[in-house]
């Protein structure tokens, strides 16, 4: 039970999350995006642990109102869409393609934003992520013997501020992710040395705290950024906090 719930972590896609926390761009508008990052937990030469990650978007608005998404996050694929129901509330749902696991991703979400003076702007977003069933073998791999895995639902809530001044924009942001609902296997939650289901804390999706800080400089229709964030939680897998630093580079058209 728990090497198939372990593979069936490990495999997930790491993020559906909507482009960002503000309004949806203007009709006829688009932007494209491309950014790298670099996380590591712990001394890596002790024992830490260390990863790389690719990040490929792009969106487009072809109606006013309306915006459509497309990302390649680290081999996951996702298409989503927002529309701007009022000046300060968005919707809208990502969708996550079985590329790496057999399973669909499902990601509604609701953003809220403002400015709050001529120089600094409000945004926020909360999402849930419900995911399909998949099969692993019982080794967590293909094999002849399949398990049926339901990865449990997801929580993701996040506020953000920016601060613009004149090309450079300065902002900084605080996301929680945690899970919701426990994972099953042919239908049932696992149980734990006590006797008692397993928790999604349990398989490592317990509550994550990730503060960010980031810098963008506009020139044109080209953006610069970086950022560096941390992620605290021991129920979500980090025995140390994991630092997360950033780089991207945007064209709009």
């Amino acid at each position: 039970m728990k090497k198939v719930l372990a593979a069936a972590l490990i495999c997930a896609a790491s993020s559906f999350a909507a482009w960002d926390y503000f309004p949806v761009i203007e009709y006829g508008k688009g932007e494209a995006k491309i950014g790298f990052s670099l996380s590591r937990q712990g001394d890596y030469h002790r024992g830490g642990e260390a990863g790389t990650g690719t990040d490929f978007r792009i969106r487009y608005s072809p109606l006013a109102n309306l915006e459509f998404m497309s990302t390649y996050v680290d081999a996951n694929y996702v298409l989503g869409a927002r529309y701007q129901v009022i000046p300060v509330l968005s919707a809208g749902v990502d969708i996550g393609f079985p590329i790496i696991t057999p399973a669909w991703s499902f990601t509604p979400n609701i953003q809220f934003s403002m400015p709050l003076t001529d120089a600094l702007a409000l945004g926020s977003n909360i999402e849930v992520t419900i995911n399909t069933e998949e099969s692993y073998g019982q080794d967590g791999r293909g094999s002849k013997s399949q398990n049926k895995v339901t990865e449990g639902m997801d929580l993701s809530a996040g506020v953000e501020l920016d601060l613009t001044l004149g090309k450079s924009t300065i902002w900084v942001s605080c996301d929680i992710n945690t899970g919701l609902t426990a994972s099953k296997v042919d239908g049932k939650v696992g149980k734990g040395p006590d006797g008692k289901d397993l928790a999604a804390k349990d398989e490592g999706r317990g509550l994550e705290i990730v503060p960010t800080l980031g810098y963008i400089a506009t020139v044109g229709n080209l953006a610069l950024g970086t950022s560096f964030g941390m992620e605290f939680g021991k129920d979500a897998g980090h025995e140390n906090f994991n630092t997360i630093i950033g780089v991207d580079f945007s064209l709009k058209f």
